[in-house]
């Protein structure tokens, strides 16, 4: 009898880190964003969730994160 994989209680950190670079790329390259945001952003390392910094105020980092959770639930 095949066994089936069933899905961890949310997504994986690959899954969450692939879709944090694609929230990067629809907030910063889609969009007007100030140059050090976007550097500090990309700077940032995709398989840790978004935090505030200098240039990146906490409710910005807390949006991107929310959305780059969203992204890796979909099927």
């Amino acid at each position: 009898m095949a066994r089936r994989k069933t899905r961890a209680a949310g997504p994986s950190d690959e899954s969450l880190r692939i879709a944090r670079t694609i929230v990067y790329y629809e907030a910063c390259l889609d969009r007007e964003v100030a140059h050090a945001v976007a550097r500090e952003l990309w700077a940032h390392d995709m398989s840790s969730p978004f935090a505030a910094g200098e240039h990146v105020s906490a409710d910005a980092a807390r949006l991107l994160e929310a959305r780059a959770r969203r992204e890796a639930a979909k099927p």
